[in-house]
């Protein structure tokens, strides 16, 4: 599946059915856009195509106005794979920033989705908002149709137990540990993946190396959990601490560090997909190595019990 990083001239030599969104967790709702989105396109001979961005709009305004970072559900890494999946041909990813910000709403219409992405049939929610100010919407783009001759359809709504299925939904199941309900409504379990690089190896010294993953800063899922861990063909089950490290001296980075039971290779370089299964508890800061070492026991021992209790 291509993945459009930058518009180019031979992009608009190819027509389109677009969806619009950030997609972030690609959750129940999503995979319906997107299963209408490939019917649609197959039908009618169409390239079917997602338009998502970052960062997310909502971070890059919360930044620009000094208020606090909006959580995200995936990597950009695991939400591209996540769209692969459902049949998606090509992923734009635009770059939100300043000039995007301040594009008016006709001014995307025309110079994105017609001029640079050739639409010909394009599926948004019916309280989606675009442009300037957010001053665009889909009656603006029912509108435009006349000029341009796309088709345009609104997404469909989906609910769970009477509740509509949303990233924010998601986001505040995660907040408070309820890794069940979050991965109801994504409708697939939640996974972090990326490739294992080098850390400060602490967990060597104390007798539990860890696999390192960089994520990004602002993840919903801090935390430790019980994991499998995929590397290639074979799946591993182990702890995982997903965070900022309180009790390691560390710059703000966001670290998903693993450790794999019963393993002791080298794995350096290789991509790992790292799937949640059960929240143990949140991060803590300890004082010393000893409650240090004495916690990450019993996350060892508590994620084992979860595995033998769900016979996985």
């Amino acid at each position: 599946m291509p993945l459009i990083r930058r518009l180019r001239p031979h992009h608009a030599c190819i027509a389109r059915a677009v969806t619009i969104g950030n997609f972030d967790g690609v959750h129940l709702g999503h995979s319906e856009i997107l299963k209408e989105l490939v019917s649609v396109a197959k039908q009618r001979e169409l390239t079917s195509t997602v338009i998502t961005f970052t960062p997310n709009p909502k971070a890059f305004f919360a930044k620009k106005a000094n208020h606090p970072i909006p959580k995200q559900i995936l990597t950009l890494r695991d939400k591209v794979r996540l769209l692969q999946s459902h049949g998606i041909n090509d992923v734009v990813i635009l770059p939100f920033n300043t000039h995007l910000a301040k594009m008016s709403a006709q001014d995307f219409i025309k110079q994105i989705l017609i001029d640079a992405l050739n639409t010909q049939h394009l599926m948004v929610g019916d309280d989606f908002r675009f442009g300037a100010k957010r001053q665009g919407d889909f009656a603006q783009l029912t509108q435009e149709q006349k000029t341009h001759g796309y088709t345009l359809a609104s997404s469909p709504t989906v609910t769970l137990e009477g509740e509509r299925v949303s990233s924010s939904a998601i986001r505040a199941a995660l907040a408070i540990g309820d890794l069940t309900q979050a991965t109801q409504q994504l409708g697939h379990p939640l996974t972090l993946s990326g490739h294992i690089i080098y850390g400060q190896q602490l967990g060597r010294t104390i007798g539990v190396p860890t696999i390192n993953l960089k994520m990004p800063e602002h993840l919903a899922s801090h935390g430790i959990y019980a994991v499998t861990v995929a590397l290639g063909t074979r799946t591993f089950q182990g702890v995982a601490s997903i965070g900022h490290r309180p009790s390691v001296k560390n710059n703000g980075q966001c670290w998903l560090e693993v450790f794999i039971f019963d393993f002791n290779e080298q794995v350096y370089g290789q991509i790992a997909q790292v799937t949640l299964h059960h929240k143990i508890r949140d991060e803590a800061h300890f004082d010393n190595l000893t409650t240090l070492m004495d916690a990450i026991q019993q996350d060892v021992d508590d994620a084992k019990s979860f595995f033998i209790k769900n016979q996985m």
